[in-house]
């Protein structure tokens, strides 16, 4: 008896080792099984409603522009500013040596003294009828050309000072004291201190709907928390070599007054009316090439990706590509890591983030 039952313990124990060993088996198969299904970062599609919005580079250009001359020849006598600084409307900017033209003013005034007294004598004579008609028109005729003259000297002399022609700054000085310049070559650059405008060239698909545009704004790189509204001035009717229009836009200060200096570089986005509510926005790092079509991984209640072709328009300056077609608003598309997938795989969703997953890096 004794016997029996030291084998039946024998019989038992072997059975439990043997199905201890057999679940430890099968929990070591499945734990590695789900150690081979990829994690992945997923976002979900989102409905952008019936607008768009793409973005280009431009410049930031002063509102005036321009190079200052002279009317007339001559030496310059004196450059009463320097580049940088601050010019008002009327300010002397620069002046020529004005010898030869007082000179000149001097000598013709006094022929138009001359002629005026010798005109004045004759039109009197005239009025009494004792001067002939052919002396009368020659006095008349004389006067009025030694006035013209008159008058083109005294404003060669006036024109030997240059003003500024509104509120500004001093961009450049071209030519400084005792160099001769002609008559019409530049000699300062001025450009105005009013609010700077905007210069970006859109193409044509663009320029055709550029009535539909709901808003623009700028950005520049040294104010990156900053936008800056922008307004329409006016656009070009005719694309230039590259097929592009060129758009002038006026750029309003920040909230905080904060205005960016002219020549600096920006990028301007346009908001359209796409007048169709189809389109989604997903993270452009969903989208990946197969076969010549853009396309995203489309993740299924079950949790297994689905390769889906798309038809994806502009990216916003989040990062963030507008979807017009095979995609709808709701659906959740694998967010990084498209190219290492295949269609049909199992995939785990990474976790959000939470008090113990701060920034979203698990």
């Amino acid at each position: 008896m004794r016997r029996v039952l030291k084998g039946l313990a024998v019989t038992v124990a072997a059975a439990s080792i043997t199905n201890i060993l057999a679940g430890c088996g099968t929990n070591g198969e499945q734990r590695r099984k789900d150690e081979s299904i990829p994690y992945v970062r997923t976002a979900t599609a989102e409905s952008t409603g019936s607008t768009r919005t793409v973005s280009y580079p431009g410049r930031i250009q002063p509102e005036k522009d321009v190079n200052l001359s002279f009317r007339v020849a001559g030496p310059i006598a004196a450059v009463h500013f320097r580049e940088g600084q601050h010019v008002c409307k009327g300010d002397t900017l620069a002046e020529i040596e004005e010898r030869d033209y007082a000179l000149q003013l001097e000598a013709t005034t006094a022929k138009y003294e001359q002629a005026k007294a010798e005109a004045g004598r004759v039109i009197e004579l005239a009025d009494r009828g004792s001067a002939a008609q052919n002396d009368y028109d020659k006095a008349r005729y004389g006067l009025e050309q030694m006035t013209a003259l008159y008058n083109a000297h005294k404003n060669a002399l006036n024109d030997t000072k240059m003003t500024a022609p509104f509120d500004g700054y001093v961009q450049q000085i071209h030519f400084e004291t005792g160099e001769t310049v002609g008559a019409g070559m530049p000699v300062v650059t001025l450009i105005s201190d009013n609010a700077p405008v905007v210069r970006v060239d859109i193409p044509a698909t663009d320029f055709a709907s550029i009535d539909k545009a709901l808003r623009s704004w700028c950005t520049v790189d040294i104010y990156p928390d900053k936008s800056f509204r922008l307004d329409l001035i006016d656009i070009t009717k005719k694309a230039n070599l590259n097929q592009l229009f060129t758009a002038r836009y006026a750029l309003r200060p920040a909230s905080d007054g904060t205005t960016p200096h002219p020549g600096t570089g920006t990028a301007v986005y346009i908001e359209f009316n796409s007048g169709e509510d189809v389109s989604v926005s997903i993270p452009a790092t969903a989208l990946f090439e197969s076969q010549g079509q853009s396309c995203v991984w489309v993740v299924d209640l079950d949790g297994r990706v689905e390769r889906r072709a798309v038809t994806a328009e502009d990216i916003d300056r989040d990062g963030n590509a507008r979807i017009t077609s095979g995609l709808n608003a709701g659906e959740t598309v694998v967010a990084a890591g498209v190219h290492s997938l295949k269609e049909g795989e199992q995939v785990r969703i990474l976790p959000g983030a939470s008090a113990t997953n701060v920034g979203n890096l698990l």
